[in-house]
């Protein structure tokens, strides 16, 4: 048999649903039966029972071989804070710790309350770690070890042989635990990305400035520039240097605990098959953690929204000069440069286990920008970018990963759709049956009248759909790994990204995991383009390199 004692009746339900063993099972595995009741304690911490401690115990029946497993539940009053106490701050006041954390004394103090104030607490940037204990009677365990059970001693149990509750207070001091990262941090990064038509080379850095300007007052600087080589395609001008630069005052805690603010001014030039688009842009812009991760997951960040209200200014560089009918039918800008303000937004949700190699858990998102327009050179458009991606584990090493994303563009006036909202896909990131930006509609110019010179120029598109269904193989701890993926894509400047005609690739990819990142290569076959089924004649066969996993 098996029993849950003494569990509180509003959470006994939750509790023995974690029990996912019973009665007339043949396959015993004691220590994993034992180690159930840290899931249930946990648990019931998080609920508020900071005390909370679950206890285990095998009796065996030798003679008619049988094992009776007991749970014992010894949850403790609720919790609350008493006092709070900082230590390790150097620059941070400790009064500007506590209200960061979001614990007040007096307030109620679960596990869930403890995560996220350490969530909060190094989303301000101003910490490399943080740690919030309480002097709660629970007993620490050391990931790995065997588990005994409990220990259970003699004056706890009565002449029944049920556990007696400890007596406990229900007010506990909490300490928070800081480490407060370098007032200077500079990161340089390097990366290469390989697909089927460009090489890229990227060298970036950043530059924290912590606590510049006073305790959470900070300054972001970024830099990165890269070099593309277009080496397929028929581009006059298959080589350009591009790059990006940001500088970012960041202010965390604006007015409220968890209202971040932001004022950014930012500078990109991006290389698309034989032109550039320059953008700058500036304005403020606010984050919220509507929901903090935290608590469910180490590396998940939980719900976030973003939003910024920016000036842009944008220039089309070497755009091909259409003539009014294409400009007409693909909805494209009248004039290369433009400007004016936008407002853009996100809502993202993040609970996947690990942001570089995911094999579990889930990824939510909602892009917006909009654009009013109104005025000469100030475009009107709306973009929409839903994208949800899914993992599914089947044992600690396969895992099943999907991804859909779709972007729409809409609400454009007369003056058409500038290059900085229109949408390009492909690449190693997306549909890995064509090179970065190729998928997209394309604008062909013949020079002779037999069609013979003819000229494809990508211009991006009105809606844009990309899928990925991928089986991973990432055992822990190995230097290698491989993907096996199937990619589906679409776009065209109506409202249906298919109405051209579905594209479809798949391949197997292979994985170099040198110091905890990812050298992917993938092996691509295109097996459909716009409908039409491909050829050797084709050109079917796609290489891609990137750092790190396509999502």
């Amino acid at each position: 048999e098996v029993q849950l004692k003494q569990a509180p009746d509003e959470y006994r339900e939750a509790l023995a649903g974690m029990i996912d063993f019973a009665s007339g099972d043949t396959e015993v595995d004691v220590e994993r039966y034992r180690l159930l009741r840290r899931d249930m304690a946990d648990h019931l911490r998080r609920e508020g029972f900071g005390h909370a401690r679950v206890y285990s115990r095998g009796f065996v029946d030798h003679d008619r071989k049988l094992i009776h497993f007991f749970y014992y539940v010894d949850e403790g009053p609720k919790t609350k804070v008493k006092s709070l106490v900082v230590e390790g701050n150097v620059k941070v006041p400790a009064e500007t710790i506590i209200e960061r954390s979001g614990l007040e004394e007096g307030q109620p103090f679960s596990w869930n309350d403890r995560f996220d104030g350490e969530f909060y607490l190094l989303d301000s940037g101003a910490f490399a770690s943080t740690f919030i204990r309480a002097d709660v009677d629970t007993k620490f365990y050391v990931p790995g070890d065997a588990d005994d059970g409990g220990e259970i001693k003699d004056e706890q149990i009565d002449e029944n042989g049920d556990l007696i509750p400890r007596d406990l207070p229900e007010a506990v001091d909490v300490k928070i635990h800081v480490v407060e990262a370098p007032s200077q941090q500079l990161r340089v990064r390097a990366g290469v990305e390989l697909d089927p038509t460009r090489i890229d080379t990227a060298l970036g850095s950043r530059l924290w400035l912590r606590n510049l300007f006073g305790p959470l007052h900070h300054l972001v600087l970024e830099g990165r520039i890269g070099y593309g080589y277009l080496y397929r395609g028929d581009t006059a001008d298959p080589t350009g240097l591009y790059g990006e630069a940001l500088i970012r005052y960041l202010k965390p805690m604006f007015l409220t605990q968890k209202l971040d603010f932001r004022l950014t001014a930012r500078f990109r030039d991006d290389l698309y098959p034989g032109f550039h688009l320059r953008e700058v842009t500036a304005g403020p812009g606010f984050r919220v953690a509507l929901l903090p991760g935290r608590a469910e997951s180490f590396y998940s960040t939980g719900l976030f929204f973003d939003t910024d209200l920016l000036f842009r200014w944008g220039q089309q560089a070497g755009f091909p000069n259409f003539d009014a009918a294409t400009r007409d039918a693909f909805e494209l800008a009248d004039e290369d440069t433009y400007l004016g303000g936008e407002l853009q937004a996100s809502l993202i949700f993040d609970q996947r286990d690990n942001p570089v190699e995911a094999l579990s858990g889930y990824l939510l998102a909602l892009r917006s920008t909009f654009s009013p327009g109104g005025i000469d050179r100030w475009n009107r458009y709306l973009t929409v970018a839903p994208e949800g991606r899914g993992f599914l584990p089947l044992t600690s090493s396969f895992s099943l990963g999907l991804r859909a994303q779709g972007s729409w563009v809409f609400l454009q006036d007369d003056q058409g759709v500038p290059l900085g909202p229109r949408l390009f896909g492909g690449g190693a990131f997306g549909f890995r049956g064509f090179g970065r930006h190729r998928l997209s509609p394309e604008v062909v110019q013949c020079f002779d009248p037999a069609g013979a010179a003819c000229h494809r120029t990508p211009v991006g598109g009105l809606s844009l759909a990309e899928a990925t269904l991928e089986a991973r193989f990432l055992p822990p701890l190995k230097p290698y790994g491989a993907v096996v993926f199937g990619d589906l894509g679409g776009a065209d400047v109506s409202a249906n990204p298919f109405s051209n005609g579905v594209s479809l690739a798949a391949g197997l990819g292979l994985r170099l995991r040198f110091w905890y990142l990812p050298a992917a290569f993938d092996f691509s076959y295109r097996i459909l383009a716009d409908n039409e089924l491909q050829k050797p004649a084709d050109d079917p066969f796609g290489v891609f390199f990137r750092i790190g996993e396509a999502f």
